[in-house]
């Protein structure tokens, strides 16, 4: 391998590039890297990273980008492949068009794009202190529930979820089951983090359960066999969903009203809702339990977090990793605010010190 070392101060852009690739423990970096192919063709990569100690487990980065894109990356994947390089990124300052994004998915390359704010591939939600708390325990192919009274964030993170993986390319849709979706656009677009911008592109869809649910649901009440139908009928539309918008985050907000109070049913309900490759979350208001409205749906996910209004003086509030199923995740809580910017850390709470701050006459 033959290349040009830069600076020992890394830039901006290699960083990124090198933290997306899962590079974080350490290192090395060399820009147009010459590299000699099995077909005996030499080929030359804008950037190739590595971990420290290991050479051979190249990242190639094809950075900056022409008119063909779409050619650029097929050309680039095809000489990562003559060389061996099976992990490859593709480093841009501009957004994708949906044939670029999906040519890229389509060969495994990861997106860096320089101006976004930096999201690792185990970031889940973009939330810097949740994120590292649940140490990248949530899985593609299960089920997870944001749980909370009203007013407490549920909706706010669920569509930062989706917004996290709009930056990395990843489709996402949000089902509404009480809401009009012109409402929540009208709500999601006051928030700084980007939703709109995604939502405009067709990274986000936004998706409104019709009056046909609640015929189905009547007649999901009068019958265990319309109870069948009602639960095969929801998980293949959801399932044609996420095949025909090629989607890896989908939201359901809130679950309730797709339930019925019966356990078997919500049981065989639950065990359809988990679609392969790609992230369900589902919101829950508090009911029979803390968690929520009947109080099975908490054991029959993958995972719970758990939102609650910690100081309602301050607009502090508490978020907590109830469980994560098959991971080791931090435990204790993370405080937060609703801000324009959406759910962000507002450091550790000390009802003591709010005490002394704050006193009413």
């Amino acid at each position: 391998m033959d290349g040009t070392k830069e600076p020992q101060q890394r830039s901006t852009d290699v960083k990124r590039v090198a933290e997306a690739s899962g590079l974080v423990a350490g290192f090395g970096w060399s820009t147009n890297v010459k590299m000699t192919g099995k077909s005996g063709a030499e080929h030359v990569f804008d950037l190739v990273l590595w971990p420290d100690g290991d050479e051979s487990a190249k990242v190639a980065v094809l950075r900056g980008v022409s008119d063909d894109l779409v050619g650029d990356i097929m050309l680039f994947n095809a000489r990562a492949a003559d060389c061996g390089i099976k992990r490859k990124a593709l480093s841009v300052e501009r957004g994708l068009e949906a044939t670029e994004t999906n040519m890229a998915r389509a060969y495994g390359i990861a997106v860096v794009d320089q101006r976004q704010p930096f999201r690792r591939e185990s970031d889940i939600f973009g939330v810097k202190e949740l994120d590292e708390s649940l140490r990248g325990a949530m899985k593609k192919g299960n089920v997870y529930m944001v749980s909370g009274k009203t007013g407490t964030g549920k909706t706010t993170l669920a569509t930062q979820f989706l917004v996290d993986g709009a930056g990395k390319g990843e489709k996402g849709a949000i089902i509404l089951t009480d809401t009009k979706g012109a409402e929540f656009i009208s709500n999601a677009k006051t928030f700084s983090f980007g939703f709109e911008k995604y939502r405009k592109e067709g990274t986000i869809e936004v998706i409104e359960l019709t009056e046909k649910l609640k015929e189905l649901k009547e007649d999901m009440l009068r019958s265990t066999k319309n109870g069948t139908d009602y639960i095969n009928r929801l998980s293949s539309e959801m399932l044609q969903l996420v095949a025909e918008s090629n989607l890896t985050r989908l939201v359901i907000d809130p679950i309730t009203p797709m339930l019925a109070r019966n356990d078997d049913f919500i049981n065989r309900f639950f065990m359809r809702l988990a679609v392969p490759n790609a992230y369900v979350l589902v919101t829950s208001p508090s009911g029979q339990s803390d968690l929520s409205v009947y109080g099975i749906e908490e054991y029959l996910v993958s995972g719970v977090i758990k939102l609650e209004t910690e100081d309602a003086t301050t607009g502090i509030g508490k978020a907590s990793i109830v469980k994560m199923r098959g991971s080791s995740y931090d435990p204790r809580p993370f405080y937060f605010r609703i801000t324009h910017d959406g759910v962000v850390p507002s450091g550790s709470v000390d009802k003591a010190s709010i005490d002394e701050i704050y006193r009413r006459v």
